[in-house]
This record gives structure tokens, sequence and C-alpha cells, in this order.
């Protein structure tokens, strides 16, 4: 639980936030209910309850979008009324309310909620004085000071929400060829399995090596190594569709990862990427970088190591009967 926690922002925050709310609202709702205010108590109740149950949503389904937009659409509601029914007593919940929203809803979406919100009060107290401020000044002081706050709100929302979209990308591709890392690589090809089972889907894949390419790095120096991996990478994309991805397999090994692929065209297809890495990767005194593959169709009830094993020999077989060629598993 607690690593699911600390691997799922936002499930953290919708969990933090639910049991916020129920730890301190529930003795409100009750408070209110025993003292005859059934509106803002059964207000309350439903603002529990509905953190309550959008928790054990995200919980169960891992979706944690619709539920945070339930909340903050839930808790703007429920401010509105308890505002409209206690007067300036309620206000005091708004400000805890705004940093709930930008935390639960994208940043656009938490903006476009809080200033409806905020709208709908100040305009129920220009056009019914004192429905909540007890004058002019009080609403003008709570509609700056609202609107400072959700500006902050905003702003700490969107940059964390750019800040941990670097930190998803910097942690899902390898750092110098921007190819997908081994361990996106692992979690693709397990998804790949579960739609075969599921669907039928045909996936395939192709697994590269450079040939020779200690004796480049020797010869030439790590620096002209590394940037024919970085040259490479692009020269493999430029033939796959934009669905398809590659992957650094590790050290001068690449992996392309394949959909709805036919068995007959997975060869020729590495056939084809195989031609033009030779014809168009150069060492800079004009020799051609070779590289060698093994290609394999996902079997039905083949779990994602066998198939990359199967791969694999056959990358092996390639290397083994003199490299610069492809053979299919």
């Amino acid at each position: 639980m607690l690593a699911r926690l600390k691997d799922n922002f936002y499930l953290a925050m919708i969990s933090l936030v639910g049991l916020i709310i129920t730890l301190f609202v529930t003795p409100y709702a009750i408070y209110r209910l025993s003292t005859g205010n059934l509106i803002v108590g059964i207000a309350d109740l439903l603002i529990v309850s509905s953190a309550i149950a959008a928790v054990i949503y995200a919980w169960r389904t891992g979706d944690t979008v619709r539920p945070g937009k339930f909340l903050a659409v839930v808790f703007c509601a429920g401010a509105v009324i308890v505002c409209l029914n206690l007067g300036i007593s309620g206000v005091f919940w708004i400000y805890p309310l705004l940093v709930f929203i930008f935390f639960l809803a994208a940043p656009l979406t938490a903006v476009l909620l809080s200033m409806a919100m905020l709208g709908v009060l100040i305009a129920t107290d220009l056009l019914w004085p004192t429905t909540i401020f007890e004058s002019h000044y009080q609403l003008t002081a709570f509609a700056v000071t609202a609107f400072i706050s959700s500006f902050f709100a905003y702003v700490f929302a969107y940059r964390t929400q750019l800040q941990r979209n670097e930190l998803k990308q910097l942690a899902s591709i390898d750092s110098l060829t921007g190819a997908g890392n081994r361990h996106t690589l692992n979690a693709e090809l397990e998804l790949a399995v579960q739609l075969k089972q599921k669907l039928g889907s045909r996936f395939g894949v192709i697994l590269f090596d450079l040939d020779h390419f200690k004796q480049i790095n020797d010869n030439y120096g790590h620096r002209i190594g590394d940037d024919m991996l970085i040259r490479l990478v692009p020269l493999i994309a430029s033939t796959l569709r934009q669905s398809d991805r590659v992957f650094r397999y590790g050290g001068e090994e690449f992996l392309v990862l394949l959909r709805d692929m036919q068995a007959e065209d997975l060869p020729l297809l590495a056939e084809k990427i195989r031609q033009r890495v030779e014809a168009q990767l150069l060492l800079p005194d004009g020799k051609a970088v070779t590289l060698s593959a093994g290609t394999a169709m996902l079997q039905t009830a083949e779990d994602w190591e066998q198939w990359l094993h199967r791969a694999d020999m056959a990358l092996y077989q390639a290397k083994h009967q003199g490299r610069n060629q492809v053979v299919a598993a």
C-alpha cells in the first residue's frame, strides 16, 4: 500500500484529501444535523461520502483523473451551499477547498471550477446584499484574497505538473540515445502479452546489436562510439510506423516493439533497417557500421521473457553466422 502511494502522486493526493475531509468535516456534519441545520449538515455528509467513494474508486481502478474531477466539482458545489446557508462563517472553508481543487484536478480545470465557484458567491452577494458578507468591504476583501490564493495555487499546480512530466520522461528514456529504457521496455512487453491474451493482438520484436562495437570504441574512441548509438536511433525510427517503439536494451543492443505485425513482414522490416544502417551510418573514415538482428513474433501462452529469449537466440545465431544479417526465430 505504501509503495503504491509512493509511486502514484495523484492517488496519494486523493487519499490524503479524502482522509482530511473525512476527519474534519464529519464532526461539523454531525453538529449541524444535531442543531437542526439540515441543509448544511446534509451537504457536509455528501462531501464526506463523495470523498470516501472517490478514494475507494481510485484505489480499485487505478484511475485518478475522474475521481479527482468529481471531487473538485462536489467540493465547489458544497462550498457554495455552505456559504449561502451559513454566510460569513462558511467562507473560511473556501480557502482550503481552493487548495484541494488544484491538487485534485488539472490546473486549467481547477481554474475554471474555482472561478465559477467564486463567481457564484460574489454575484449572489452583489444581487442580494448581506446574504453572505456583511458589507461590500468584506466582499471586496474576500474576492481579492480568494483570487490571489487561486492564482498562486494555479502557479504551484502547473509547475508541479511540468516537473512531474519531466521526471516521468527522464525515468522512461535512455539519457544518451533518447530511446526507451529497459524499465519502460519491460512494462511494454508485459502489456503486449496481456493484449495478446485478451484481444489476440499480433506483436513482434526485432533485437539489434551493432557489429564489432568494442572495436569502434577502441579504434575511434568512446565519443565516436556514443555518436554511432545516438545516430542509430533516428535511423531505425525513420523506417518504422509512428506507433512502433525503439528501446535501448543494453550497451549497443536495441529492440523494436511492433504491434499488428504479420510474421512474414517482420524479418523483411528488420532487413530494411539493416540495409539503411549499413548505407547511412558511417565512421569518420567512411567505413560502414553494420548490425545483426534477431526477430520473434509473440506466441500464444508465452510470457515476455520467453519471447525475448527467442529473439536473443535468433540474434546470437545471426552473429554466429557471420554478422550483418537478420535471423527470424
